[in-house]
């Protein structure tokens, strides 16, 4: 009864909020009629004339790619301001038209223009770079004519620039315009045609960190691609600049280094911080300048340089194998001694030839080196005690250890290319030749660094590295620290043990010191690399070529009481390693300890005459 009693009151609630709500629909369609009236007749040939005569156009805002520095903050690889001319995808243009004038104005290949404005017509944002570094008189044409070319524009670019030239090229790499190839693996990163990537060394290994990102920006423009003002509604962004890379190269040793290696027609030069693994030196030569690459090279210039018989695009300090020579005696010596195959105290008798089977294998010193003991037989690289000390370890046992000491396996140095080189290991022989078909007295040259034995530089700067470490090898890396582009730290690289040497403390102190006398000794066969002041330790060694010259090495780490640099020198078709190679590491220990060439000094230790030991054309050293 009560219920029945209430309804009147509920249904004249009812019949307010329905007026209310009937008045608030009809205030929003006033509302919203208004405007539809204000658009159209007060702001319709407005919004007429940019339906018709602009359009919104988005720019691609290119981010600066981040610098390279060495260790020292020498800048290795910056960016320069250039001038480009371009063109942008635009609605209703001739572009056949567009097309002869810009070939006519410009002096450029009708075919060039149509393919770069084929491109344009294809991009919804961004624009094709028609030329790069383009001249004043150029941009001058270009300017004076606008309102003929539409979508054609001057702008100003930032392009990749290597301040030193052709110093550490296969280290540092270049950039060049993206491939077909690349782009379909890239395009899903926000790569589009005529972006520029690394291609070589760090600028390829450590792309994604230079590279940034870039930025937009949203322009309402006219019929002539000309600016009006921004489009606020547009989905504008700001460009990021790439990351800088602080490497862990030294200038000036790099400098010392292919200086001293220039003078040879090639060669490789590798030198790492022991204690980190930091490569303070990767030189290549001959090499050409990264800046070539830059805005692309014709087809006639890669065909010299491909074709070169001096292979400059070879980066020869990872990617080139050579036999090792007598650098590898160190392998051989600390095999016998580990595995007491030999004695320190125990001798052979070197009378300049070793007979084995029906063969005789002679010694660099024609005349032999007498009685020889360990010690001896590494500071003189004495050719028959190592053919002897190889024919008892046999060839399984001398590639084992060897294979333990890095050989044949890559280091995993941060830069792509990098080769195993060769460890011929019985099975490798029975592979190669056939099984049982190879004869046991391959252990001869094996045993001295000749034969299918081949290694890289940089495995040979890693050996010595693991020597004067007491057994641990950092992995050897370029880059040394990641930093914003204003400068900030943001990552830096953590050393890491690769592999250890497997041989005891008591023989790799044997090498050590071993080392420092065919330096430092006066019947050393490496003394030319003697430094006034500082103690090296080094190995010198002449590797047989059967294409032509010899290659000379010699590997080497100073301070010896404390070693902050090894070297690894390779010069191809050299000769002697110890006339032609040891006074190149010289140089670049010299180089990266900051040491001046000191005044000529009375004493006659100091004058060091070129003897047969230093120049032998055989073997050595």
């Amino acid at each position: 009864m009560r219920f029945a009693g209430n309804a009147p009151d509920m249904h004249g609630v009812s019949k307010q909020r329905s007026r209310i709500l009937s008045l608030v629909a009809v205030t929003v369609c006033l509302i919203m009629v208004s405007r539809l009236g204000w658009l159209q007749l007060a702001r319709g040939q407005f919004y007429r004339d940019l339906s018709e005569n602009n359009y919104v156009q988005g720019f691609l805002m290119p981010a600066p790619r981040g610098l390279m520095l060495d260790r020292n903050g020498e800048i290795l690889a910056d960016n320069r301001t250039s001038l480009s001319i371009t063109i942008t995808r635009m609605k209703r243009r001739n572009d056949a038209a567009l097309t002869y004038r810009l070939s006519e104005l410009l002096d450029l290949d009708t075919d060039f223009v149509a393919q770069k404005l084929e491109e344009a017509a294809g991009r919804f944002y961004g624009n094709v770079v028609l030329i790069n570094d383009a001249d004043l008189e150029q941009v001058s044409r270009v300017e004076e004519r606008r309102s003929e070319l539409p979508g054609v524009k001057v702008e100003v670019t930032a392009v990749r620039r290597y301040p030193m030239g052709s110093l550490a090229t296969h280290s540092i790499g270049y950039v060049a315009e993206i491939s077909d190839d690349e782009l379909t693996g890239m395009a899903s990163l926000g790569y589009r045609s005529g972006n520029v990537v690394g291609k070589t060394g760090v600028e390829d290994r450590y792309e994604v960190m230079l590279r940034g990102r870039d930025g937009a920006e949203y322009w309402v423009c006219d019929a002539l691609g000309r600016e009006l003002y921004p489009f606020e509604d547009g989905p504008s962004r700001e460009a990021r600049p790439g990351r800088n890379l602080v490497l862990s190269l030294d200038a000036p040793a790099q400098i010392a280094a292919e200086e001293a290696l220039s003078r040879h027609d090639a060669g490789a030069i590798v030198a790492i911080a022991p204690r980190s693994g930091e490569i303070l030196v990767l030189a290549s030569l001959p090499a050409p300048d990264p800046n070539d690459f830059v805005d692309g090279i014709s087809n006639e210039e890669w065909a010299t340089l491909s074709e070169s018989p001096f292979h400059p695009l070879l980066n020869r300090a990872i990617q080139a194998t050579y036999p090792p020579g007598s650098p590898f005696k160190l392998i051989t010596a600390a095999a016998g001694l580990e595995s007491r195959t030999i004695g320190r105290s125990e001798t052979v008798t070197c009378v300049g030839a070793f007979k084995y089977g029906i063969r005789t294998f002679r010694c660099w010193k024609r005349e032999g080196h007498g009685v020889v003991n360990i010690m001896k037989g590494v500071v003189e690289s004495c050719d028959v005690f190592f053919y002897q000390l190889g024919v008892r370890l046999g060839v399984a046992e001398l590639m084992d250890w060897s294979g333990r000491s890095g050989i044949g396996h890559r280091t995993g140095i941060d830069i792509a290319g990098e080769a195993r080189g060769n460890l011929p290991t019985p099975a490798w022989f029975d592979r190669t030749y056939g099984k049982r078909k190879w004869s046991r007295g391959v252990v001869l040259n094996l045993a001295i660094g000749q034969g299918e034995l081949l290694v890289t530089p940089l495995q040979m700067a890693c050996l010595v590295c693991g020597i004067v470490n007491d057994g641990p090898v950092y992995a050897p890396h370029v880059l040394k620290r990641i930093e914003t582009y204003s400068g900030r730290v943001i990552g830096t690289v953590k050393e890491s043990v690769s592999y250890e040497l497997p041989f005891s403390h008591s023989t790799l102190s044997f090498l050590q010191q071993a080392m420092v006398n065919v330096v430092e000794a006066p019947n050393g066969t490496g003394k030319l690399a003697r430094v006034p002041g500082i103690q090296v330790g080094g190995k010198t060694g002449t590797a047989q070529n059967p294409h032509g010259e010899d290659h000379a090495w010699f590997v080497c780490y100073a301070p010896a009481n404390d070693p902050e640099i090894v070297v690894a020198v390779l010069v191809e078709h050299g000769g002697g390693g110890g006339a032609i190679a040891a006074p190149i590491a010289r140089e670049v220990l010299k180089g990266y300890l900051r040491l001046n060439d000191p005044e000529p000094e009375e004493s006659p230790k100091q004058i060091i005459p070129i003897t047969d030991t230093d120049v032998h054309p055989i073997h050595e050293e």
